[in-house]
């Protein structure tokens, strides 16, 4: 079972040490550091041989396309590989793993080449799909700057003038519907193909994100379920309840933003029963680390 980890990373160049080498020996780790950060932080406390950073750097804004960007970027490193990989799981800098490596490594084994991504169909009259329902121009351009502010006054101005934008898009002589699910999954090299070719090649349905709410949590999602792929994904069906019922690995405390974890969480997180948790800093949850890695030794 060959793993590859596509972590995205920005600060905290300790925890992202201290992440790679926790992983399974025979893994890979394709790393993409925000290009607002110095690499150079990273790069020489991260010397991992299993760890590759990757050159096309993306100036992450949150909520913004240019997140699917760095995703595709991770993706596209990865596909290259002279040895395949069985599957792509994403992660945060500031995950890290609670399942001993033997178990991650059995829990893919028994996949079977199924698709570790959990999604729901966003509906018009779900209120959580409001935001998907609003156009967001210019998106990509930092908070406060002249371009970011001019963005929201057309947002706001679309919305009192009642346009919506619409949760299915037509594209490639088909209608997608939009699906919603997390950042954090993990997928066979046959998806991640088909969600490269989708960006690059499918332009109008690439254009429908650029304008859209976090497409980092949509469009591969809405890729894959729209696609022969879907079976082999996680269906939920419903309204959407919150951000954590959508993340099928990745233990994460989102109310009402993500919680730092530390000593006093590892209870919840081992009940979880989940493989990965996330948000830990380095002298903040040192703690927690120490209480993890003694439960993932045999």
């Amino acid at each position: 079972m060959k793993l590859a980890f596509l972590i995205s990373a920005h600060t905290d160049p300790q925890q992202l040490r201290r992440l790679v080498a926790s992983l399974p020996d025979d893994s890979d780790c394709y790393i993409h550091i925000d290009r607002k950060s110095d690499i150079r932080q990273f790069t020489k406390v991260v010397n991992h041989p299993r760890a590759h950073f990757i050159q096309n750097r993306q100036d992450v804004v949150w909520g913004s396309w240019i997140e699917t960007q760095y995703q595709i970027e991770l993706i596209k490193a990865c596909l290259k590989a002279e040895t395949p990989y069985d599957y792509l799981i994403t992660l945060s800098g500031l995950d890290y793993p609670v399942w001993s490596n033997e178990r991650i490594i059995q829990y893919f084994e028994a996949q079977q080449g199924r698709n570790v991504l959990q999604g729901i169909q966003m509906q018009a009259d779900d209120p959580a799909s409001r935001q998907y329902q609003e156009y967001r121009f210019l998106n990509n351009h930092r908070q406060k700057s002249f371009l970011c502010r001019l963005g929201i006054l057309m947002r706001k101005v679309l919305r009192l003038a009642g346009v919506k934008k619409p949760l299915t898009v037509k594209a490639d002589n088909r209608e997608y519907h939009l699906y919603k699910g997390a950042a954090w999954w993990a997928i066979t090299p046959q998806l991640a193909t088909r969600i490269v070719e989708e960006w690059e090649h499918n332009k109008r349905l690439a254009n429908y994100f650029k304008s859209s709410f976090c497409p980092a949590e949509t469009f591969v999602q809405t890729v894959a379920f729209n696609s022969e792929f879907a079976s082999q994904c996680i269906l939920t069906t419903g309204r959407y309840q919150s951000l954590q019922a959508l993340t099928p690995f990745t233990y994460i405390d989102y109310v009402p933003v993500i919680k730092l974890l530390t000593e006093e969480d590892y209870d919840k997180i081992q009940a979880s029963d989940k493989m990965f948790c996330r948000k830990i800093v380095s002298g903040k949850s040192d703690g927690l680390v120490r209480m993890i890695d003694d439960s993932r030794r045999p």
